[in-house]
């Protein structure tokens, strides 16, 4: 059986959706549905998709559609899925889930409700960097693991040009935590577990233009074993390229890695003593793999919306430690 895709919002990071769906047997993206007529019908065209649109909800509504990939600004995630799921489709919504809390449970209960699957498209939960060291952690490879360390030095500057709703405090959530730091912080929860309590530090240097959101995040945590985290991220990094590197180290060794990189390193007895060259990977194809895989199984992916709403809280906590300089408790977050 030929599962047909809607991809709704084939803005930008579209592009890496749709190989990732070409890369999938027995799968077709059959609609492309962008804001504007010429945007709708230039990708189409390109990616040589017969049919496109924009008005995403009479898509949603077609019976010959099976699973919406939505990739549409933040404060529309939960509309645009909960009539998605309405209308019997399973749904790939790309992180994060939500602006709030609110409309993050607005998308899990109704997922329940209408018996669809959805998962949040966090791709490096998939990647091949991050489960090898999901591997490593559990085969005991760093002996028992206390600290992660992720830093994110991106720019992103020219990536948001002409994008005005993603200026909009409103329309995203929060800035570079929110937007890019969701990734850190689910990798961190998927390897340590999760997270008790958090404190932060907030501020914007050199995008004034998206104030008052950030541009620079710094979140220290710990989590529920004790362990410690910190994730910097920022918007406004002046590097020859993007940097997402990640540290756990353990009691008996390190494990290093970078996802926009290739070489995945285990230290033990201040000896690099493992050293892998792997396919670059940020989980794009296998995470859609894993998506088929639940909907032929009927299991929950691994980034459902309820993993994804434990990440969402953390980001919550973070943005409440940053704005009153006091350690806040996750599960205390609630709004």
């Amino acid at each position: 059986m030929t599962l047909r895709v809607a991809i709704i919002g084939a803005g930008k990071w579209s592009e890496h959706h749709m190989a990732a769906w070409r890369a999938q047997p027995d799968v077709t993206v059959d609609w492309v549905v962008r804001s504007t007529e010429e945007g709708a019908r230039e990708k189409a065209d390109r990616w040589g998709v017969a049919r496109w649109s924009t008005d995403y909800k009479a898509v949603l509504a077609r019976e010959d559609v099976d699973i919406v990939d939505i990739l549409l600004p933040h404060d529309l995630h939960a509309e645009a899925t909960c009539l998605a799921v309405a209308h019997g489709k399973h749904v790939v919504l790309q992180k994060p889930i939500a602006p709030t809390l609110q409309e993050a449970r607005r998308i899990a209960d109704a997922g329940r409700l209408h018996n669809r699957k959805i998962m949040i498209a966090e791709s490096w939960i998939y990647s091949t960097m991050v489960q090898k060291a999901r591997a490593a952690i559990a085969g005991k490879q760093i002996g028992e693991p206390f600290l992660i360390r992720s830093v994110m030095d991106l720019e992103v500057k020219d990536y948001f040009a002409g994008l005005h709703w993603r200026f909009s405090l409103g329309r995203m959530g929060g800035g570079a935590l929110m937007d890019s730091g969701t990734h850190a912080v689910s990798v961190c929860r998927y390897l340590m577990g999760e997270v008790r309590e958090v404190t932060a530090l907030k501020s914007c240097h050199a995008f004034p233009e998206i104030a008052p959101m950030e541009d620079t995040f710094l979140l220290l945590l710990r989590f529920e074993s004790g362990s410690s985290g910190l994730i910097a991220v920022t918007w406004v990094a002046q590097r020859e390229r993007p940097r997402t590197e990640f540290a756990i180290l353990g009691t008996q060794g390190t494990i290093e890695f970078d996802t926009h990189a290739r070489q995945f390193f285990i230290t033990r007895g201040q000896q690099r003593c493992e050293q892998f060259e792997l396919q670059a990977s940020r989980g794009y194809a296998e995470q859609f793999a894993h998506f088929l895989e639940c909907l032929r199984e009927n299991r929950e992916p691994i980034t459902s919306p309820e993993d994804q709403i434990g990440c969402l809280r953390v980001i919550l906590a973070a943005y409440r430690a940053a704005a009153t300089g006091h350690l806040v408790q996750v599960k205390d977050v609630e709004g």
